[in-house]
């Protein structure tokens, strides 16, 4: 291992004969080797530095997770972190996808060779894995000059559970069209071109914009998912199925799935009967270990002994109830492998233990006991003041130090920085060298001191500190095009119904027209140029189509624009009055801000540092913040906004956050008030819970100043409420608040800052924000450690519901259970109390309990004095119950998605993988929408999808009575992306003082081939990329297209050339009046709306310059005559291009 101070070879007390165990032949006395007293960075490094197959076995997931990473960041380390199947027993719909795929691609790359290190938790000792040599046969490799037919790439990926697509836009999904083939795997999406039957190049490719980033050299598809078949293996497995299909409804639903390659993860149910899935842990590398058996590292045997009890334990006590309720089949009781099988594969495995203190070993004797002297690092980033004498103390006693920082940059500052404390050290790129201190960029996240090596390395969690997040995703915020099926809202006709496109014939040549039918069957051919005027319409789910030529939809619109001017008006003054005033200008950050920091015990995400920055520079540069933060449950809004108080509160102003409920307001009170404890400020809780002569003791402290801080709920909003000095305003759960008691306080308190949290905002509040009237800052990145909540979709039963519960209890945790009916609230927890063990403890919830009950009975469930909660939608309000990791919702057809969404994100948020389960009645119905809903919410299992979330909530039901019911009813009529569009309109207008103008429409008569041959592209993606191509106004706009089109689709011919061609020309003239353009046989000519074009200097100084070829007309109207003598069509096309682009470019230079 590089650098050598890390190689274990050149290490005493000996560590150094830890180097054998992944020899051919290993010396007795190591078979079984214990090393004792060691800290968590020795531990990873001695895992990483034994140069052998591995298979590190830590206590839990968290465990197992925080170690993978520290094992990756030693250089050179191929490490995968293998996830155990959550669940063996129970058959369920919705299998997380990603879940599946990530531990399929884990243990494909183990079978393959291409991974060295498997990182795993206790529980997945006991499962039953595919083996290697089976995922190792349906991994696909592409390669540069690869001799292979895109057929036979396609048939491949199909038997590795690949699914094919017209467009490949989500993990395990590939697309071919020609000699291009896309595939989405689950660490990237990535482009394979074919000419002929040889790989001509392989790249990486932006799943947002369809383009190649990287070229590679070659690229593994591994299966998709961890449910593998042999041909044989799939005959054996379907005939035992078929066999129980007469007897369980799960047998008969699953026989049909069954097929050789990589099956649906639903069949992890049925790997009982198979062969090809029943192989153990240690046998994952397969042929690649050269006959070599793994050596196996138990950290904290112990602890790993008593999880495998607990778990057998587990499994057993569920076998008979899921039985007998026709959940499993008899033989499920083998779907594990037995603890006695597990402790015989590890007696005959080479094994070493890893352990903090001698607590014993039950899994093993050991041959060898090695107690090396180690100590951890101390965090310097706490006190970077220390650093420096540390090191000369280090180097005094003839240590060598090695430290470890991440980056080059930051190594440099660090080196620079030890030079200023008088401490000489060496920059060192790869950690060799010859100096006693060395500073590196490399990456090894924990450090460790070994005493007598005389070896400290200091790593990047205590040179730098908290791990930060990094990347920054933004999600795609426009709506689609529309496809055949679909409602759309034409410009001028109003809303008709998509029903695709056709070819007809247009003067001596064909194009493509849209086809949509109106009222009373009328039909209304759209050109494909005129894409421009159509949009998907967003609202309800069947609107009422309007009449081809009618006035209403005329008259709607000229309703839309008053009703919309009337809602903006106020609003937009507010704002526009807080843009032009200058607020406080707040000091930079002091010391006690930084402590204040310090005390997140989290690690912020790169997100959540920038959303922290931005408030920052808000509010020190005196400008009135009005920004809405956006981010998952869980995702660290509040913090953001805690720091943005704290620090308006260290420049001697006020801040107060408001909460929708008392029980949120409570908890953000109580993780406040022990934040301040060290720094003396103090904060209140204002709500329906204090005593009268309480709430009036705040007010009158806030009133006159000598309070700084508080916490309420929506009674700060009343009129009575004063404020000496009001700096800034939080809204917590921005979504659960209407329109008016937002603005009541900004109204009363227009300089003051705003920050408005949610995970999924209102339409109003997201518009405003990417219109540009508010700030926004998304927190997209998931914080360390946060695991997506494994989500099911699936039939109510009692059996289910008390399994699911058990499981939770058994492994310490706790359980919400949704049911929206407070009449049946205690009936049901009664009935779960028949069906639990005694000694589950369950209590019931709803918001309409007598003064101060509900908050006690939350308390209790969040001190763990029960374990099941029972409650109404209380729960979706923000309640913090870090403990709760299991969430069932009764009837979850019944709730809205964005309801739904923030359910599921109350549970899971400790790093702990959690499950929702949301129900639906074993045989009733579900409403389209509820279906709609539930699977958006499957769409979006994966953390950091809110803000999606509530885009999908929009295109389902409109904006709803978000709006206010006359807004709604509007939408209803227009759609919601023209609501927007004529909200923006009214917006713009105010802002700047000029009406916008209308859009002018472009009548374009242009005889050349025009259209997307059949066959080039997938009818779903033919609109899109027409609405595409409408939008090109710029000759790099046209260059982009066309190099966009040849890498996703294949080199465009000449009809699609000239449909691009004529969509550029009609947005240049448009913007000089242009009404009509004619190219034919017998000339080309532009026809202008009016005689203002006379008036246009740009265009006439054009003109002038072509008078040779061309002429203005005063005839009403006038028109622009081109010589165009003897050209070709598509020659006159380009001419008026041309002249277009000069005129264009002449008014830029002016």
């Amino acid at each position: 291992m590089k650098p050598a101070v890390l190689d274990i070879r050149n290490m005493g007390e000996g560590l150094a004969a830890l180097s054998k165990l992944g020899d051919a032949r290993v010396p007795g006395e190591l078979q079984a080797v214990s090393v004792v007293r060691i800290t968590d960075g020795a531990k990873a490094h001695i895992a990483a530095a034994v140069p052998a197959k591995k298979i590190y076995v830590a206590p839990d997931p968290p465990a197992a997770r925080s170690m993978f990473s520290k094992i990756s960041s030693f250089p050179g380390v191929r490490a995968v972190f293998v996830s155990h199947r959550d669940d063996v027993l129970m058959c369920r719909n919705s299998y997380s996808m990603r879940g599946a795929m990530q531990r399929a691609e884990a243990l494909a790359r183990l079978a393959c060779g291409d991974a060295d290190v498997a990182v795993v938790c206790a529980d997945a000792l006991m499962q039953k894995f595919p083996r290697a040599e089976v995922l190792a046969s349906l991994t696909v490799r592409f390669a540069r000059e690869d001799v292979i037919s895109p057929q036979d790439a396609a048939d491949r990926l199909a038997a590795a559970g690949y699914a094919r697509r017209d467009m490949a836009a989500d993990p395990g999904e590939f697309a071919l069209r020609g000699d291009i083939l896309d595939i989405c795997t689950a660490d990237g999406a990535y482009r394979v071109n074919f000419f002929d039957d040889l790989v001509e190049s392989v790249k990486s490719i932006d799943l947002t914009t369809m383009l190649s980033v990287d070229d590679l050299d070659e690229i593994k598809v591994y299966p998709a998912t961890d449910v593998v078949f042999s041909a044989e293996d799939a005959e054996r497995v379907f005939k035992a199925l078929s066999a129980r299909a007469g007897g369980n409804r799960i047998a008969a639903s699953l026989a049909g799935k069954v097929h050789a390659g990589a099956a649906p993860a639903d069949l992890a149910w049925a790997q009982v009967f198979s062969r090809d899935n029943s192989a153990f842990l240690f046998d994952c590398f397969g042929e690649t270990a050269g006959g070599v058996p793994p050596l196996v590292i138990f950290d904290e045997p112990k602890v790993v002994s008593d999880k495998i009890d607990i778990l057998t334990k587990e499994f057993r006590g569920r076998i008979e109830p899921l039985a007998n309720a026709g959940e499993i089949l008899p033989e499920h009781a083998d779907a594990l492998f037995t603890p006695s099988e597990v402790r015989r594969r590890i007696m005959l495995s080479r094994k070493l233990s890893l352990t903090a203190l001698d607590l014993g070993n039950p899994l093993f004797s050991p041959t060898k006991l090695l107690t090396p002297k180690t100590r951890p690092v101390t965090k310097y980033y706490l006190a970077p003041d220390t650093v420096g004498q540390d090191v000369k103390n280090f180097v005094l006693s003839g240590f060598t130090v090695l430290i470890c920082t991440g980056s080059p940059e930051r190594a440099k500052s660090v080196r620079d920085s030890l030079a200023e404390q008088d401490v000489g050290s060496e920059y060192s790129a790869d950690g060799e060298g010859t100096a006693k201190v060395r500073v590196t960029p490399l990456a090894v996240e924990t450090g460790f001191v070994y005493t007598a090596e005389k070896l400290a390395v200091i790593g990047v969690s205590e040179c730098v500190g908290k791990r930060r997040g990094s990347g920054i995703t933004v999600p795609k915020t426009q709506f689609t095009a529309p496809k055949a099926g679909d409602y759309v809202v034409h410009r001028v006709h109003g809303i008709g119904l998509c029903e695709g496109t056709t070819i007809m014939k247009a003067g001596e040549f064909e194009k493509e027209y849209v086809v949509l039918r109106y009222r009373d069957g009328d039909v209304l051919y759209v050109a494909t140029d005129q894409m421009d005027n159509l949009q998907k319409f967003v609202g309800e789910e069947h609107p009422k189509l309007n009449k081809i030529g009618g006035k209403e939809f005329a008259r709607e619109k000229d309703k839309v624009k008053k009703s919309v001017r009337k809602l903006a008006v106020d609003l937009l003054k507010l704002y526009a009055e807080r843009e032009k005033k200058k607020g406080h200008v707040y000091s930079p950050d002091t010391v006690w801000q930084k402590e204040f920091e310090d005390g997140f015990e989290y690690e912020e995400t790169a997100d959540q540092l920038k959303a922290i920055e931005a408030v920052k520079q808000d509010m020190e540069q005196g400008k009135i913040m009005d920004r809405l933060l956006v981010g998952d449950v869980g995702f660290g809004k509040t913090e953001v906004a805690f720091r943005a108080m704290f620090k308006t509160v260290m420049d001697g102003r006020q801040a107060v956050l408001v909460a929708p409920t008392t029980i949120l307001a409570r908890q953000h009170h109580e993780n406040l008030v022990k934040r301040l404890e060290p720094f003396g400020v103090e904060c209140a809780l204002l709500t329906r819970l204090q005593t009268p002569a309480e709430n009036a003791e705040t007010l009158r402290r806030l009133a006159d100043g000598s309070l700084y801080m508080a916490i309420a709920t929506h009674k700060v909003l009343s009129k009575g409420v004063e404020f000496k000095d009001l700096g800034l305003l939080v809204l917590d759960e921005e979504q659960r608040f209407g329109v008016e008691h937002k603005e009541t306080l900004k109204a009363r308190n227009p300089l003051v800052n705003v920050l408005t949290l949610s995970a999924t905002p209102i339409p109003r509040t997201l518009n405003m924000a990417l219109s540009g009237v508010r700030d926004i800052s998304l927190l997209e990145t998931p914080p360390r450690g946060r695991l997506p909540v494994q989500t099911y979709v699936t039939p109510y039963s009692d059996a289910l519901v008390a399994d699911a519960i058990t499981r939770e209890c058994a492994r310490g945790g706790q359980t919400l259970v949704l049911l929206n009916d407070i009449d049946a609230l205690d009936g049901f927890a009664a009935k779960l109390g028949a069906l639990l063990p005694a000694e589950t403890g369950i209590v019931t919830a709803h918001g309409q309990m007598a003064g101060g009950e509900l908050e006690r009975r939350i308390a209790a469930f969040y001190e763990k004095k029960y374990d099941v909660l029972v409650a109404t939608t209380i729960i979706e309000n923000g309640i913090d119950l870090p403990d709760a990791n299991t969430l069932i919702v009764v009837d979850s057809g019944r709730f809205g998605l964005s309801q739904l969404y923030q359910l599921r994100g109350r549970v899971g948020r400790r790093g702990v993988l959690a499950h929702a389960y949301f129900t639906v009645p074993e045989n009733g119905a579900l409403t389209s929408d509820a279906e709609k809903r539930l699977h958006a919410l499957m769409e979006n299992t994966e953390i950091g999808s809110g803000f999606r979330v509530a885009l999908s909530d929009l295109s389902i039901r409109g904006a709803g009575t978000l709006l206010g019911a006359e807004q709604h009813g509007h939408i209803e009529r227009v759609g919601y992306e023209m609501y927007i569009e004529l909200l923006n309109e009214a917006v713009e207008e105010m802002r700047t003082g000029r009406k916008p103008e209308e859009a002018r429409e472009v009548e374009m008569k242009v005889d050349v081939p025009a259209y997307i041959r059949e066959g080039y592209v997938s009818g779903r993606d033919k609109l899109r990329i027409y609405k595409r191509i409408a939008g090109v106004a710029t000759a790099a706009e046209r260059a982009a297209v066309v190099e966009e089109l040849t890498e996703v689709f294949g080199a465009p011919d000449e009809a699609l050339l000239n449909l691009i061609d004529v969509a550029l020309l009609k947005n240049l003239a448009r913007g000089f009046g242009a009404a009509k353009i004619v190219v034919n046989r017998n000339g080309a000519g532009v026809f202008f709306a009016d005689a203002g074009v006379f008036g246009d200097e740009t265009l006439m100084k054009t003109v002038a310059s072509h008078r040779e070829d061309a002429v203005l007309t005063s005839t009403v109207p006038p028109s622009l005559i081109f010589d165009v003598k003897g050209l070709p069509n598509a020659a006159k096309l380009a001419k008026l291009i041309a002249f277009f682009e000069e005129a264009v470019s002449s008014g830029a230079a002016a």
